[in-house]
């Protein structure tokens, strides 16, 4: 079994569904131990590459629900690999901290060395969370392209 483990957030990773079963039912067993349970309704399978028959994976007694892509750490994790959706929230969370702080970017009283360490502390630092795993694609980068140029 491979975990990762934060807070309260786990990702199990298996190369079926027997293990994954098997490590789903190992971890509820555990975390009962120590008072903790397993949400059903807050778990979710997600299938990349092959698993022969179905993905049904069950927890408490629910059938976990399958998924193409989840959120996990506030990243969105695709089936594919594919990151656009990560992407475009990540531009969406920028360009909405942008719009919230136009009076700041306005102001003449501030100077330009202020606004530009707000700049990278506000704005670049949540548009680049998480980037390091992001593969870079033509489409990603038109998408940047347009957007830094839009506004």
């Amino acid at each position: 079994m491979a975990d990762l483990n934060f807070a309260d957030d786990i990702a199990l990773r298996e190369e079926s569904v027997y293990s994954m079963q098997h490590s789903t039912s190992v971890l509820k067993e555990e975390a009962s131990r120590v008072g903790l349970c397993i949400h059903p309704d807050k778990c979710k399978v997600m299938v990349s590459g092959t698993w022969s028959g179905t993905a049904d994976i069950h927890v408490q007694g629910s059938t976990v629900e399958v998924v193409d892509e989840f959120c996990y750490l506030g990243s969105y994790i695709s089936q594919n690999g594919n990151c656009e959706k990560d992407v475009k929230v990540r531009i969406g969370k920028a360009s909405a901290i942008f719009g919230e702080t136009k009076k700041v970017w306005r102001n003449k009283h501030i100077n330009l060395q202020t606004k530009l360490r707000l700049h990278e502390a506000l704005i670049l630092s949540t548009f680049l969370y998480g980037t390091e795993v992001w593969p870079l694609t033509v489409t990603l980068s038109k998408n940047w392209k347009q957007h830094t140029t839009d506004g």
